[in-house]
């Protein structure tokens, strides 16, 4: 097994998407209408993910033996943080699918997040976690993320209880 890491390409848009609702709908999907996550699915979309890859997100995916099975995005944040917000970067998502966790692939993601935040000069990294992402929240928690404060994520017209996070990187 041969494990690689690289930026997202404009072709790229293809595998991203399918990436981001298998794992979405393999780790969430349960908890959804099946409209309300069709609505979500939208945001993975080839047409939307070949907008994200043109515009200034950072993308990294990482691939087996040449095959997509996880990525990350940092972009600007959208978060309701407020000033806090002017130096500092979002991890939208960092989605691995579920046949490859614990094999290390995660940390490099986030690793490779963090250290892309601090050289485009951001102060702080901010993130969004379902509260009942148990696995989730500790993996942030082991890098240092604290829980801001709480934040409602639409699926749909379904409302889910997020977390808010941040890690400090001045």
């Amino acid at each position: 097994m041969t494990v690689s890491y690289r930026d997202a390409v404009a072709t790229d848009a293809e595998a991203l998407a399918a990436i981001g609702a298998r794992t979405f709908t393999t780790t969430f999907g349960h908890l959804y209408s099946p409209a309300n996550l069709a609505i979500f699915l939208e945001n993975h979309t080839l047409e939307n993910w070949a907008r994200v890859i043109a515009s200034d997100a950072s993308i990294r995916l990482a691939e087996v033996n040449g095959t997509a099975v996880g990525y990350a995005r940092l972009d600007r944040v959208l978060l309701p943080v407020g000033d806090a917000a002017t130096r500092g970067l979002q991890l939208y998502q960092l989605y691995l699918d579920p046949d490859w966790h614990g094999r290390g692939m995660a940390q490099a993601l986030l690793d490779w997040v963090i250290a892309t935040a601090r050289a485009r000069g951001a102060d702080a990294l901010w993130l969004s976690v379902f509260i009942d992402n148990h696995r989730a929240r500790a993996f942030y928690r082991r890098y240092g993320f604290v829980e801001v404060m709480p934040y409602i994520f639409m699926v749909g017209d379904h409302a889910d209880e997020d977390l808010i996070c941040k890690l400090d990187l001045a």
